[in-house]
């Protein structure tokens, strides 16, 4: 008798071959909705992958997105809605891509137009990129420093490890100067910190934090822009605090912890402020009144100061960017085009009337530009890449 396992291979088969049955598509949706091993899933479609690689190009499979398409976001989770709807639109996807290049195979006469229209090299990846700017207004671009000693800041050392991190180590000097720094990244960077306390903070693209080299008094206090997210050092007799930096566009909110993992997303560009809780507790403050929320959940605050509290978020998925990867759960493309346009650095504009689309992926922030852009193009979305530009059209 047949087993799971060699009924999957078959139905896999069939679909590279393009010879699949509609009844059988939805019985290979319901194989792969069960609790499969990601190992032997994915050693399934090496196999296959192996058997289809010497076939032409117009009828070839690209399997790394047919794997992207039904492995579990992120790794190691159960099956959810969100995975069946990767499952169905990844699959729908490329069927509909083998139909139309076996079709146009068969008329020579037509030309093929790629899907991604590139007028010049790829776009990459941002990486470790930032400027810190000293109390006395002179700046250090920290990606193409050397490592070690960078400045002396009243107290305390600043000192680039070599792993790229910064951090500030008490030595001597005044102990009573309260000196300022900034770090802030540009579009195509990110960064990580360590503060004076111990705390550490990673910057995503476009984002900035204003801290003291030194904290003094009853509280810790910084300020932001952009995305950030905090592992605070616990200190109960020195309250941390995070409030937005007026550049920000935002204004009149702050974040109050004692010692907590948490999220922080103030773009200018979106819609709300995100704080979005990992583990202990946080007070979320603003003119309205404040908030207390629990790990699991996020308070939002819209442009008119109004709060709202999400619970049972996806925190993994909130925090994706910081592991190098986007995470996209039902997420419009006018949102996915702020991420991309912060990481790879590019200017987006829109052509033409623009269908809405929403989007459930996992996709690595390694990946030049283009990768990403031909797994969006599924749903009947095309791009060009002009210079740093993105165009988007229908």
């Amino acid at each position: 008798m047949e087993s799971d396992q060699q009924r999957l291979r078959h139905l896999l088969k069939s679909f590279a071959n393009n010879a699949i049955a509609g009844e059988e598509i939805e019985e290979m949706l319901s194989l792969l909705r069960q609790d499969t091993n990601d190992a032997a899933l994915y050693a399934l479609i090496e196999d296959l992958r192996s058997e289809t690689d010497g076939k032409a190009p117009d009828t070839a499979v690209d399997w790394e997105r047919v794997w992207n398409a039904i492995r579990p976001v992120p790794s190691g989770m159960k099956w959810h809605w969100w995975r069946a709807a990767a499952v169905f639109i990844g699959i729908l996807g490329i069927a509909l891509y083998l139909w139309l290049n076996r079709r146009e195979a068969a008329k020579p006469e037509l030309a093929k137009a790629a899907p991604v229209q590139q007028q010049q090299k790829d776009i990459q990846p941002g990486g470790d990129r930032a400027v810190l700017t000293l109390a006395d207004g002179s700046q250090i671009v920290l990606d193409s420093t050397a490592n070690g000693k960078l400045a002396q800041q009243g107290s305390v050392e600043v000192i680039k490890l070599t792993n790229g991190q910064i951090v500030y180590k008490k030595a001597g000097g005044k102990e009573n100067e309260l000196l300022y720094n900034t770090m802030s990244t540009p579009r195509g960077g990110q960064y990580k910190l360590v503060l004076p306390d111990g705390s550490k903070v990673w910057l995503n693209a476009l984002s900035s934090i204003r801290y003291p080299a030194s904290f003094a008094g009853n509280e810790r206090g910084v300020a932001i822009t952009g995305e950030v997210y905090f592992e605070v050092a616990r200190d109960p007799a020195h309250p941390f605090k995070v409030s937005l930096l007026p550049a920000s566009g935002k204004k009149g909110m702050e974040v109050e912890v004692l010692g907590t993992h948490f999220n922080v997303n103030a773009y200018g560009d979106e819609p709300l402020v995100n704080t979005t809780l990992l583990e202990g507790s946080v007070k979320v403050k603003q003119a309205a009144g404040s908030i207390v929320i629990r790990p699991g959940q996020q308070a939002q605050v819209n442009s008119a100061g109004k709060m709202n509290v999400a619970s049972n978020v996806d925190v993994a998925g909130v925090v994706a960017w910081k592991e190098g990867h986007f995470v996209f759960r039902d997420t419009d493309l006018k949102t996915i085009m702020h991420q991309l346009a912060r990481w790879y650095d590019v200017d987006v504009k829109y052509e033409g009337d623009i269908p809405e689309r929403y989007f459930t992926a996992d996709i690595s922030k390694n990946k030049p530009l283009s990768s990403v852009l031909k797994i969006l193009e599924q749903s009947n979305i095309r791009f060009e890449i002009r210079g740093q530009t993105l165009t988007v059209m229908p």
